[in-house]
């Protein structure tokens, strides 16, 4: 059988370009095997876990804020401490006093706050009755009860809270005349509050220990 040149030379080519496809291969196959004995790729860190009470102060201050913070100084002194039940009872305090004031029930006054806070509400009373006025206070609602500030000074966990009430207050001189005030009018009063409860305390009960109007 007769072979041309032509024919030799594609068998050449052929033979040479599998040779060398062999090779890339091979050296291919090399570089991945070095590549699976290298270090092992990381492994993503698992998700951080949120507590239970985490969730809670969630729900009452900024993660890292500065009422967080003192929810942790708190925490630590006074274990039983709960932002979300603090603030309920800080809602029951503020109706609570708010209507003894306008009735002027010091008894009711003085279970709820400080001997100094007393001392204000008092004088209060005192230049009402002097003046033979009454007072007629009816809390349509609260707009917002809101965590403000929470420390710990020295044997005292302090919380201050924002209220954002809506109020019909009426005073009536001694004839039933209108001396301030509207009865059929609702106005808006924001007030700070601060609370206080002593770290050896054996009741969850806090004690209202300033007042001052807010913004």
């Amino acid at each position: 059988m007769q072979v041309d040149s032509v024919t030799v030379i594609f068998v050449v080519l052929a033979v040479f370009v599998l040779w060398k496809l062999r090779s890339v291969l091979g050296e291919r196959e090399g570089f991945e095997q070095r590549f699976e004995n290298g270090p092992p790729a990381a492994t993503p860190a698992a998700p951080q876990q949120t507590s239970p009470m985490e969730l809670e102060w969630a729900e009452c201050a900024e993660r890292g804020g500065p009422v967080w913070r003192g929810f942790e100084e708190i925490a630590r002194a006074q274990r039983d401490f709960s932002p979300k039940n603090f603030l309920a009872g800080a809602r029951s305090a503020y109706e609570m006093i708010v209507q003894a004031f306008s009735n002027g029930d010091e008894e009711a006054l003085r279970s709820l706050t400080s001997p100094d806070v007393l001392a204000g509400f008092k004088t209060a009373l005192d230049e009402r009755k002097a003046q033979g006025q009454t007072m007629q206070t009816t809390l349509v609602g609260l707009n917002d009860a809101k965590i403000v500030e929470a420390r710990v000074d020295k044997t005292l966990a302090i919380v201050a809270v924002r209220f954002d009430g809506q109020f019909i207050t009426a005073t009536h001189g001694p004839d039933g005349a209108l001396v301030e005030g509207d009865p059929h009018t609702a106005s808006n009063v924001v007030d700070v509050w601060t609370f206080a409860r002593p770290h050896d305390a054996t009741t969850p009960n806090w004690t209202l220990v300033a007042t001052s109007p807010g913004q």
